[in-house]
């Protein structure tokens, strides 16, 4: 983001603010300190370039506009997460965190200009309504879908519980459209992609953020696991970008028994210190079955909580790739017009005292998005696995429990590391795959062709194979919709494209937490911890020593 492009907004919101304060105010009462003299000198200097723009300036200023761009450029100035959020924004992230919104409850795509059923979300009102994945909605309520924008869609579909849409359907086997009327209700927003047992005694679950139902949904998902006789978990946390540090807490607290500290915050002003202990928020239970949490640069903030506890306790094995390292601590401020403003007043500690965040200061917002700050990136330049352990032992070194050495310098480095190397061999054709939905409409005429009822997903698991037939189909599929590849390429990737296929298969015959345990399949990350619990129950019978 360039600093030109906000230095006139940045200019009017600084004076705006700043000039009131000191008109109205002594800034001394909003912080407590006296203002420094300079400070002074810098708004009325300020005060004087408002004066000229809103007395001379050519255009009408767009108030709203300038002021939203002037708030993103001085937030900018501070942190990578101190940021401004719309109205809007504002609102779906609210969504998108309480755990349920009220809709009718599908996951959708726009193909071709029709608005795509991907799937129907179970229990949902438009399951009970007969929606099915592949089909076209045509119309809603009486009105062209045709070429509807992505965002114009929840606008169209969602609304108050009891309500109702009429929507009309081109369906793959049928002469006529379909008209359905569809009542809308709560739809719960699941953060566990999927769980599972691997095998007789390795139970899985796949957390994808912390939201306010995470801790409650996990503790479902524990209970059925261990009623079919789990012995052994693995919970996933890779992409886990983070959420409510509550519900982190809550995590910590299925696994690490007691009155243990999980997190401990420091900021400039000591209000916004705090320690965070495992029963804080109900009493923590007494689980000691060995565990792996497996992550990635995407797990970030509340998911680095997490690990960094299990890690700091001996409590599981940590295995994967260095997380993100986010462990700034934002306040959320609501302003005037229902806008937020999610400012940075802390910062996260794990228990053996290890800071979360990594460095950011002087760097851009891609290297610091992109680049774990230590040695991610580096890894894959380096020859030996000598000059990686080399490199990872220049960071900070903190002890666990048992008094191994863990490793600071920002988020969590993995106990085993595990580079993830289960992606396409030719990437530039199955991303035009996905952009272009062909294993979708693949998928979407096998299943109406081949699928009369749904068959025992175990069965389809471990039999199903994805025949030279129906890859043939897909190549087909693609070569008519114009993608531009080789049959080199094609053949090279034929692993993926198997796993793709058969995971959109599942995804249309159950649901899309079928989806995501059919591409574990081939998921090294998931394979390599399968094997790795010989280390997992080592370090679980290391919880000796307390940590205060």
């Amino acid at each position: 983001m360039s600093s030109k492009k906000y230095l006139l907004p940045l200019l009017t919101l600084i004076v705006i603010i700043l000039s009131l304060a000191a008109e109205h105010f002594d800034a001394g009462l909003i912080t407590g300190k006296q203002q420094k003299p300079g400070k002074k000198q810098s708004i009325a200097k300020l005060n004087e370039v408002i004066q000229y723009i809103e007395t001379f300036y050519v255009d009408e200023v767009d108030w709203d506009e300038t002021i939203a761009g002037a708030i993103e450029g001085s937030l900018e100035s501070l942190d990578p997460h101190s940021v401004y959020i719309t109205p809007e924004d504002a609102m779906r992230n609210e969504e998108n965190f309480q755990g349920k919104y009220q809709g009718i409850g599908i996951h959708f795509d726009v193909i071709d200009g029709y608005l795509t059923v991907i799937a129907v979300i179970p229990g949902s009102p438009s399951e009970k309504a007969g929606l099915q994945p592949s089909d076209k909605i045509i119309k809603i309520n009486n009105k062209s879908a045709y070429n509807i924008g992505m965002l114009e869609v929840p606008k169209k579909l969602k609304g108050p519980k009891g309500t109702s849409v009429d929507v009309t359907i081109v369906r793959s086997g049928f002469d006529e459209p379909i008209e359905i009327t569809i009542i809308r209700d709560e739809i719960p927003i699941y953060t566990i992609n999927t769980f599972f047992m691997a095998d007789e005694k390795i139970g899985y679950i796949w957390l994808s953020r912390f939201a306010s139902t995470t801790a409650d949904e996990l503790e479902n998902a524990l209970i059925e696991l261990e009623r079919r006789g789990m012995e052994r978990l693995i919970l996933d946390l890779r992409g886990n970008g983070g959420g409510y540090l509550r519900q982190a807490v809550k995590v910590v607290g299925k696994f690490i028994y007691g009155h243990k500290k999980v997190v401990y915050t420091q900021g400039r002003l000591s209000k916004f210190d705090d320690d965070f202990f495992t029963d804080d928020f109900g009493r923590s239970i007494k689980r000691d079955y060995p565990m792996i949490v497996l992550i990635d640069h995407g797990s970030a903030s509340a998911s680095e909580i997490v690990a960094g506890a299990i890690q700091d306790y001996d409590r599981g094995l940590v295995v994967g790739t260095n997380s993100f390292g986010k462990g700034l601590v934002q306040n959320e401020f609501e302003l005037n017009d229902n806008s937020r403003l999610r400012l940075t007043v802390s910062k996260y500690y794990t228990p053996s005292g290890r800071l979360i965040q990594k460095a950011y200061k002087g760097k851009d917002r891609l290297d610091y998005y992109y680049s774990n700050g230590n040695e991610e990136n580096a890894q894959d330049s380096l020859e030996t696995e000598a000059a990686y352990k080399d490199s990872i032992n220049e960071r900070p070194v903190f002890y666990t429990q048992s008094n191994r050495k863990v490793y600071g310098g920002g988020g969590i480095t993995p106990d085993i590391e595990v580079k993830y190397e289960s992606f396409s061999k030719s990437p530039k054709l199955t991303q035009q795959l996905l952009q272009k939905r062909i294993y979708f409409e693949t998928a979407s005429n096998f299943v109406d062709r081949t699928f009369l009822g749904k068959e025992d997903f175990q069965k389809f698991l471990l039999e199903f194979k994805i025949n030279d037939r129906l890859l043939k189909k897909l190549y087909r599929t693609a070569k008519k919709r114009d993608i531009n590849f080789t049959k080199d390429e094609f053949e090279k990737d034929i692993p993926y494209l198997k796993n793709r296929l058969k995971a959109v298969i599942a995804r249309n015959v159950w649901d899309m937490s079928k989806y995501y345990q059919v591409l574990l399949q081939h998921d090294n990350q998931f394979k390599k911890a399968l094997e790795l619990f010989p280390e997992a129950v080592s370090i679980n019978n290391k919880q000796t020593v307390k940590i205060n």
